[in-house]
């Protein structure tokens, strides 16, 4: 592979000077030579060499003002700058310095010794340039890490709050504003109790309704064209038009979401866990109200009936008691103390059977507590 040449751009008003620089240089750098006439930034913006060999003495400006002028230009103040002068006093080499020369040389060139100061400069170029690529290349690395922490902190952020929440509902709001922090679009499915829910609800179009249904049995991790659809057993998420371009960008998405998803399905498992167990909860209690309804009922009958039989039994004693005393002798204050006792004790029966009654609805007070569980 051919490597491009260093461009040097020669600028000597002198016809003779410039074109021995050019035959001295052509083989090894790729030179273009100025009068010093043109406008000097414009010249030099249009070329764009690495470096530049500059004569002092130029018609109109002097190479002094030239450099100032391209130290003081943004996009061309770190062009290497070598005077080229037949000027060889010290007071001359400080003023080129302070006007922001790199290097000097004086006049008539030894070819040997510019070659050599070229190639120097070229490998000064070539070390800054590399220098350069690898703090871009750290910088890049660390901004890449910032990112990284600062995503997977979004990520333990979201499982420490996903904790805190009960409802498929709050769990779409959640991710919403994750996916917000990140700047994409998105939709999903959720697959829970046997019942699946599209979000955002009763918006998505019919294909993107497919797609999600597709993800039921797809992979784990889907890329086609600019989107990327992951799924579980508990959901499907579509990530929507995003740049493939940025491959770093697109591997930490694919990574974050995978890990997003994750979460996600422990949170919906443990919803489905809870749902099926208020059922089977409830399906008890309903179980045992029905079956203390049905007992209740069946001891209440037969406490009405024990007292049906009791307060039989107690009138015919009643009825037995009053012929006998007549046969029995007794006398007057006898039978009115036999008959007193008797009336007190069945006073007593009664308000023994009158309790049946308040066990009854205590029992009744049960069962409608056990409904308001239910």
């Amino acid at each position: 592979m051919i490597e491009d040449k260093t461009r040097v751009l020669s600028v000597d008003d002198n016809l003779q000077n410039r074109r021995i620089i050019e035959l001295a240089l052509k083989d090894h750098f790729d030179v273009i030579s100025s009068d010093g006439n043109s406008p000097f930034i414009e010249l030099v913006e249009e070329t764009q060499p690495k470096v530049i060999l500059l004569d002092i003495m130029l018609e109109g400006k002097t190479g002094f003002d030239l450099c100032s002028e391209l130290r003081d230009s943004i996009d061309c103040s770190d062009i290497y700058v070598v005077f080229v002068s037949a000027l060889t006093s010290v007071s001359d080499k400080l003023i080129a310095y302070a006007s922001g020369g790199d290097d000097y040389i004086c006049k008539p060139v030894n070819i040997e010794e510019l070659q050599e100061k070229l190639k120097a400069i070229e490998k000064r170029i070539s070390d800054k340039e590399q220098i350069a690529k690898q703090c871009t290349n750290a910088s890049n690395i660390a901004f890449t890490s910032m990112k990284q922490a600062s995503e997977l902190g979004m990520l333990i952020s979201f499982f420490n709050d996903s904790l805190e929440i009960s409802t498929k509902e709050q769990l779409y709001t959640m991710i919403v504003d994750f996916f917000d922090q990140f700047d994409v679009k998105f939709s999903l499915e959720f697959r829970l109790e046997n019942n699946i829910i599209q979000y955002p609800q009763n918006i998505l179009p019919p294909l993107e309704l497919e797609i999600l249904e597709l993800g039921r049995s797809g992979q784990r991790i889907v890329n086609f064209g600019n989107n990327i659809l992951f799924n579980s057993k508990w959901c499907s998420i579509l990530i929507k038009h995003i740049s493939m371009d940025d491959e770093s960008f697109v591997g930490r998405i694919r990574d974050n979401f995978a890990i997003l998803l994750s979460i996600i399905d422990s949170r919906l498992m443990l919803m489905d866990s809870e749902n099926k167990r208020i059922t089977e909860r409830k399906k008890a209690l309903e179980s045992l109200s029905e079956a203390l309804s049905t007992n209740f009922s069946e001891i209440k009958q037969s406490i009405l009936i024990q007292e049906s039989k009791l307060l039989k039994v107690l009138s015919e004693l009643t009825i037995n008691l009053n012929h006998k005393s007549i046969t029995m002798g007794l006398s007057e204050d006898q039978e009115t103390e036999l008959l007193g006792f008797f009336e007190e004790t069945k006073d007593k029966f009664y308000d023994a059977i009158g309790a049946s009654v308040s066990i009854d609805n205590n029992l009744q007070n049960i069962n409608r507590i056990l409904m308001k569980v239910n």
